[in-house]
């Protein structure tokens, strides 16, 4: 079966094949996903085809000041608007809440795709390494305004709107629509045959065994790259699907570079290094971190990616890697972290990090020069 690149090729392939000749697939829930992150507050009531004949595209100009991935999902837009499985699904709901803080922060948007089926889809963070720092918020604080706003909004739409619904998001967006169904009426529950949580974080480890019961967690489906780091955040319920990137480390959360093959997603058969060591090391650390202590690392944490030179996704590069690691063991030798709480959770961080180092791994993705500035940092973090 023919392997093909992104969601783009999928829809170009498909593009002839209605919902109704086959159905909703987990590719589907991620290209709606992608799209929830375009406004659409101008434009409820019309059929995609109708939407992307009058949005408001990205002027030339422009293109090179705009977020990478917004631009790319403008495109999508086109490309579904071409076509016959995509044309005829209506917007039929879309909110964003006015908030610019990361605790308010709310959007989602409706998908009706036939007559009796629609997906609500829910924003989630974008590109930027402040998203990363807005996942990270779930970790210290539970339930946040935006995942009270996603439940609040889920019940209003179904009470509004009839048939069933898939729900789903990507990022933040994916924990947003577990929250929703979990905590859901009953009546709604029925009518949400899927969850889907596109390497979007968890929930609290003490809360997972309480929340997630074996109805719960059947029809929820987590999506994660090989190498995610978001999705691995806190403790995950449900089923779990593993699959290949194009790109590699935390490049992986952006939903174009992961691959399709025929109906579904390239499966990986197991997590990267650096996955386990982001599950292995950053979770488990949470048990034992105090709320305060945890943000306080979080900030920490963000502040290396930015003195790294890492604002978006698309910053992080081969030379990146080295300034990252060379930051953290700044860190860790700080005299204001030195024997703190905050201190000793970047220590672990740093260790762990560099303990995973696989050289064979490193043979076939970094330069020699890279691998030796590796080697040289990990000396220096042994000493």
């Amino acid at each position: 079966m023919i392997i093909w690149n992104t969601i783009f090729d999928f829809a170009e392939n498909r593009r002839d094949i209605s919902f109704n000749a086959s159905g909703f697939n987990e590719i589907d829930n991620v290209i709606f996903s992608r799209l929830s992150y375009l406004d659409f507050k101008e434009h409820t009531g019309k059929t995609l085809k109708a939407v992307s004949e009058s949005f408001v595209y990205t002027p030339e100009e422009e293109l090179n000041k705009r977020n990478k991935n917004l631009v790319k999902t403008e495109d999508l837009l086109k490309l579904l608007g071409s076509t016959k499985r995509y044309a005829s699904v209506v917007v039929t709901d879309f909110t964003e809440s006015p908030e610019k803080s990361t605790t308010t922060a709310f959007s989602a948007t409706v998908f009706k795709l036939t007559e009796s089926t629609s997906y609500i889809a829910y924003r989630g963070t974008d590109e930027k390494i402040i998203g990363f720092y807005e996942d990270a918020e779930l970790a210290y604080s539970f339930p946040i305004a935006a995942q009270l706003a996603a439940l609040s909004y889920t019940n209003k739409i179904l009470s509004e709107q009839s048939g069933i619904f898939i729900i789903g998001g990507h990022s933040k967006g994916g924990n947003l629509a577990m929250f929703s169904y979990i905590f859901t009426n009953e009546e709604n529950k029925a009518r949400i045959p899927t969850v889907y949580n596109n390497d979007g974080p968890g929930f609290p480890k003490d809360l997972v065994n309480i929340l997630f019961t074996p109805q719960t967690a059947e029809k929820i489906i987590n999506i994660l790259p090989d190498s995610s780091i978001v999705g691995r955040m806190l403790e995950a319920g449900g089923k779990r699907v593993i699959i290949k990137s194009s790109a590699i480390g935390a490049s992986q959360h952006n939903v174009f570079t992961w691959l399709i093959n025929g109906e579904e997603f390239e499966k990986a058969e197991k997590f990267s290094a650096l996955s386990e060591y982001m599950d292995s090391t950053l979770t488990e650390s949470l048990d034992t971190v105090s709320q305060n202590g945890l943000q306080k690392a979080v900030k920490a944490i963000y502040d290396i990616a930015k003195q790294s030179g890492i604002y978006t996704l698309d910053d992080i590069n081969k030379k990146n890697y080295i300034f990252i690691l060379l930051a953290i063991i700044q860190a860790v030798k700080s005299t204001d972290n030195a024997g703190s709480e905050v201190g000793e959770i970047i220590k672990a961080l740093a260790k762990s990090l560099l303990n995973s180092i696989d050289i064979k791994l490193l043979l076939n993705e970094f330069d020699f020069e890279t691998i030796k500035a590796l080697i040289e940092a990990k000396k220096k973090e042994d000493a």
